[in-house]
């Protein structure tokens, strides 16, 4: 029986991302030996500039893209495909806009929107068209995958405030994030807003509390025996407008830390933000998902959960 081949998209510009200006704070990814500094030692295996780039670069390569290893090596032992890892913008190849050589080869394509807004990255007219053709098959699926949007409301004090929430010292006062995965939801009739950055609920040892999963909306059974995501400790809400709501399955919900800071979006009265969403329309006859980029990285507990979700999707029909 023919196995699914995957697919990982980066769509960001690493040129403009690696080029951030270092005095600015805001909208940018640290160093790697900022985050040495800040984490130490939690990351001195990274320490020697001889092997490891302290710059944007390295927190890039070392760090983002490291974490996504993982996933790749438990896909290709579960496919016996390799998965290609793909940047929109980089500085070698393979790297460029999605085009028809790399989805020729793939059923399932994972889009990470590690985008800063400011880089502003957008799917074109011929990228959309693309992907609207490649989700027509029934048996392709597409995940798009947005991260957080933190400090959107520019005040010292709102944004210490969401500092104070998510608690992680790396992090600037505002860094906004996936102008792409917007671009692409929005092209395709579903204008999710990937919002804030909530710290998730975590058991007495730690690891990631249970999600609150909706099997009844679950007919493919991507969430099987999945209990947990990750607790990286600045999560999106998905945001689904009113108008779109009866196209949009929310499969799972997650916790959020109610022992953390306060935080606008807790004290409106929410206690769990959107983690999972099945996209529905009549010109999908494939899967399309949302979730967020942590989803697929190694470094934030509940791997082996993640390893049970990333097998039911290696699973799916072709």
């Amino acid at each position: 029986m023919a196995s699914r081949r995957f697919g990982v998209y980066f769509a960001w510009s690493r040129p403009l991302e690696i080029g951030a200006e270092l005095g600015i704070l805001e909208n940018r990814f640290p160093t790697l030996f900022e985050v040495r500094r800040a984490l130490w030692p939690a990351f001195e295996q990274l320490r020697d500039p001889r092997q490891f780039h302290q710059s944007i670069q390295g927190f890039m390569d070392h760090v983002i893209l490291a974490d996504f290893a993982r996933f790749r090596g438990v896909i290709k032992e579960l496919t016996g495909h390799e998965v290609p890892l793909i940047q929109r913008e980089g500085d070698k190849p393979p790297a460029g806009q999605l085009h028809d050589d790399l989805l020729k080869n793939l059923d399932t394509l994972i889009v990470v929107s590690l985008d800063h807004l400011r880089t502003s990255q957008a799917a074109t007219p011929g990228e959309m068209q693309l992907i609207r053709q490649f989700l027509s098959h029934e048996g392709h699926c597409v995940v798009v995958c947005p991260h957080h949007d933190v400090g959107v409301v520019e005040t010292r004090s709102a944004q210490e405030m969401e500092f104070r929430h998510h608690g992680d010292i790396t992090m600037p006062p505002q860094q906004r994030f996936s102008g792409f995965a917007r671009s692409v939801l929005t092209e395709l009739g579903f204008p999710i807003e990937n919002q804030f950055g909530l710290n998730p609920a975590r058991a007495s040892d730690g690891s990631p509390a249970p999600l609150d999963v909706y099997p009844d909306l679950d007919d493919l059974n991507i969430l099987h025996g999945v209990t947990t995501f990750t607790r990286h400790p600045h999560l999106p809400h998905l945001h689904v407008p009113p108008q779109i709501a009866d196209k949009v399955d929310v499969l799972a919900r997650q916790p959020i830390n109610l022992a953390a800071g306060r935080h606008p979006f807790v004290d409106a009265g929410n206690r769990h933000f959107n983690a999972l969403l099945r996209l529905r329309s009549s010109d999908i006859g494939g899967t399309l998902l949302a979730c967020d980029a942590t989803v697929w990285t190694s470094a934030f507990g509940g791997l082996e959960s993640l390893q049970t979700f990333w097998g039911n999707l290696a699973k799916l029909k072709l």
